[in-house]
């Protein structure tokens, strides 16, 4: 007569469990403020908001987050106000590149997660707070001129722009 045990089982329904706990685990885990949730987003600290934000020519280039980027070609000195139009053409793409070599980071033309973290760096709080469901104000600072970035009680980053508040989405254009 053979004595079976329930070691194996036992070890076999602790390893899936760790292993279903862990899949849980990530799936609760907050969503990544990139594209994939369609707007330029974040919570807590603002200082690694954008630190995950990709747009460029091959990437939501006819978009709020281009305008967005765009606005802080026009900080640095390298746009005029009149061509911050959310279309990430040949010229965003140059004048980002000569950021980026300003900078002394990869020169690509792309506003990369490198890129847009650099910039993050040179935003400050103006008002608000920083607690997840409350409006935070901040100011960008560029080289030739500042402007202020709105993160509202969503999370979502905006911007002025026209005489009105842009939402810094992937998924529309209305900085035309």
């Amino acid at each position: 007569m053979a004595i079976r045990t329930a070691g194996p089982r036992l070890t076999a329904a602790a390893v899936l469990g760790a292993a279903l706990g862990a899949t849980l685990a990530v799936g609760t885990l907050p969503a990544s403020a990139a594209a994939s949730n369609g707007y330029v987003s974040g919570s807590g600290s603002f200082r690694n908001d954008w630190s995950d934000e990709t747009v460029h020519a091959g990437y939501y280039p006819r978009s709020n987050a281009a305008c967005l980027w765009q606005k802080v070609l026009w900080a640095e000195g390298l746009l005029t106000n009149s061509e911050v139009d959310g279309a990430f053409g040949s010229k965003t793409t140059a004048r980002t590149r000569s950021l980026q070599s300003r900078w002394g980071i990869p020169v690509s033309g792309k506003a990369d997660k490198s890129t847009f973290s650099k910039a993050a760096g040179r935003l400050t709080r103006t008002s608000g707070t920083t607690a997840d469901g409350k409006r935070l104000e901040l100011k960008y600072q560029g080289a030739a001129h500042h402007f202020t970035v709105r993160r509202n009680e969503l999370g979502r980053h905006g911007f002025y722009l026209d005489g009105a508040w842009k939402t810094a989405t992937y998924k529309q254009r209305t900085c035309i």
